[in-house]
């Protein structure tokens, strides 16, 4: 089958032929029917010794069962399914009691050669992990509901009033999917600031009331404050890269600050500053099991939509081009590869 695999740091990733996985016990095979590159994929590629030579990244798919593996029920080959793309080792502690995600021994997909991603024509999915997807939803709709729920996780996670006034600070698919959670769950006055028009174009669309100019606007509280005559509660950063000393900078006294953006280089911020302004940080990451099928249920009753998120899809042929090309400044939201 075909893959694309990491190399190493400063090469393009390399389309390859592997031999297709078998499916482990409790597992399943898929054929990848749409697999979104993530920018998290991005940086991971960028960070010397965080990947291994012959990583295949993918965590945002969806797919079509081909096999199931031994001791697996409810599962048929032709099944529609997404998956948390993970393996738990379901021996410790946390995973005796039901909670995958805080496995100390987790293999996250794509991350590690042990569990190759969704940039391929066939990946694996722990069966008690995955979730099977209505006819009613398109492949590439569903490949969405990853991102969708990470912006859930973040949302969870900071525990907002009811009401609070948010700033989300990148409209990237993450940052896009917080405002679209913020405006769902009662959020006061939701702002944006993006620095590429096409994307502030998507942010109005997701119902953002104040969009900001990052190019413009160097302190975005103080032109949302400007706009609302309120300063925001809560920011959430969603751009992945060293920021923490900007934002404690230009965060008001006693705000949250929800680190979304899980970015993979240091930061270089005195704690001090942050102290003086009486601010507290969170560092959320993805999202709990329940949070998938949430998502669907809300994208089957349109409560959440995906308008406008997918902005390209390319081949696996076409990807590594898309990826080096994602690698730098862009307007696009989300692109998925279409093995």
């Amino acid at each position: 089958m075909k893959a694309l695999q990491f190399l190493e740091v400063g090469r393009p990733l390399q389309i390859t032929d592997m031999e297709r996985p078998a499916a482990p016990p409790g597992g399943l095979v898929f054929k990848v029917k749409a697999c979104g590159i993530c920018t998290s994929d991005l940086h991971a590629v960028e960070v010397p010794g965080l990947l291994q030579p012959g990583n295949v990244l993918g965590h945002e798919y969806s797919g079509v069962v081909v096999e199931v593996g031994p001791g697996t029920t409810g599962w048929s080959v032709g099944d529609r399914l997404v998956a948390l793309p993970a393996k738990p080792c379901g021996t410790c502690p946390a995973c005796a009691k039901g909670r995958n995600s805080e496995c100390a021994q987790i293999v996250m997909q794509g991350f590690d050669l042990r569990m190759p991603g969704g940039y391929a024509e066939y990946t694996t999915c722990m069966a008690a992990l995955a979730m099977k997807i209505p006819d009613s939803l398109s492949d590439t709709d569903a490949a969405t509901i990853e991102p969708l729920a990470v912006g859930l996780g973040a949302w969870k996670a900071a525990n907002v009033p009811a009401g609070a006034d948010v700033l989300v600070v990148g409209a990237g698919i993450i940052g896009l999917a917080v405002a679209k959670w913020a405006r769902f769950f009662g959020a006061g006055n939701i702002g944006v600031s993006e620095m590429m028009p096409a994307r502030r174009a998507r942010a109005q669309k997701v119902g953002a009331e104040v969009v900001i100019d990052a190019a413009q606007w160097t302190d975005p509280v103080a032109e949302f404050e400007r706009r609302t005559g309120r300063k925001p509660s809560v920011i959430f950063e969603c751009v992945g890269r060293p920021m923490i000393a900007q934002l404690i900078e230009f965060a008001p006294t006693g705000a949250h600050l929800v680190m979304v953006g899980t970015g993979m280089q240091p930061e270089n911020f005195t704690v001090v500053s942050a102290a003086l302004k009486r601010l507290r940080m969170t560092f959320p990451l993805a999202y709990d099991i329940d949070d998938f099928p949430f998502v669907q249920r809300m994208l089957a009753a349109g409560r959440i939509t995906v308008d406008g998120l997918v902005t390209a899809t390319v081949s696996l042929d076409e990807a590594p081009a898309m990826f080096e090309r994602l690698s730098k400044p862009n307007d696009h939201c989300k692109v998925l590869i279409t093995p």
